[in-house]
């Protein structure tokens, strides 16, 4: 089993990379975080690996962390649900956004991902929504100490940059309800949104 592969990138698509590691090329598949670590990479570069082992040969995945390869190996245990797949919601979604969408039962944003439509959505938050509870409970505590949602049209504003920045609706939301609390009634667009991103950025650190 190969877990993980440290080596400098040959060659690289939308999709994957050839990884030389002692003068041996691993293709593998990647998920948005690897392929942004991908990016960003000058020298060298660890990905965590999963191997799928095909009639006609074998796939490798990677991963920017542990714990995204853990959860791509949680995503699959769902019936019906194959590597490709599992990979494409990690390309469309940040594990964080796909952990959140399954505690809140955020079918919208999961059926934003190529080839999952309402029923594989469904199957998704049935069969992994007990796996994140904790983070369920997490989210309501923090929501019930936020006040509810002011609608104006700079939060309707807002919304809308929020989502066509790959965030669901769910989080959006919460993402503005926070800024709100911090900033108050405002007509700064760019303040508000960059108070809302910024609320993001100190769950992450959290």
């Amino acid at each position: 089993m190969i877990a993980l592969l440290k080596g400098r990138i040959i060659t690289q698509d939308e999709n994957a990379v050839v990884l030389d590691v002692n003068g041996v090329g691993y293709q593998l598949n990647l998920s948005g975080a690897a392929l942004d670590l991908a990016n960003k990479s000058s020298d060298q570069v660890v990905l965590h690996t999963h191997m799928h082992v095909k009639d006609d040969g074998i796939d490798l995945y990677g991963f920017a962390s542990a714990d995204e390869k853990k959860l791509f190996q949680k995503i699959i245990t769902v019936s019906g649900m194959g590597c490709k797949t599992a990979l494409n919601i990690l390309k469309t979604m940040r594990a964080e956004q796909f952990v959140t969408a399954i505690a809140l039962g955020d079918r919208s944003a999961l059926t934003k991902v190529s080839g999952i439509g309402k029923k594989t959505a469904e199957r998704l938050i049935l069969e992994l929504k007990d796996d994140f509870a904790d983070v369920y409970a997490d989210l309501s505590a923090a929501e019930s100490e936020i006040p509810p949602l002011v609608a104006t049209d700079i939060v309707n504003d807002a919304l809308s940059a929020l989502s066509a920045l790959g965030f669901s609706y769910v989080e959006a939301e919460s993402m503005i309800r926070t800024a709100q609390a911090e900033l108050g009634e405002t007509d700064d667009l760019q303040g508000l949104l960059k108070a809302a991103l910024a609320a993001v950025g100190k769950r992450g650190r959290a």
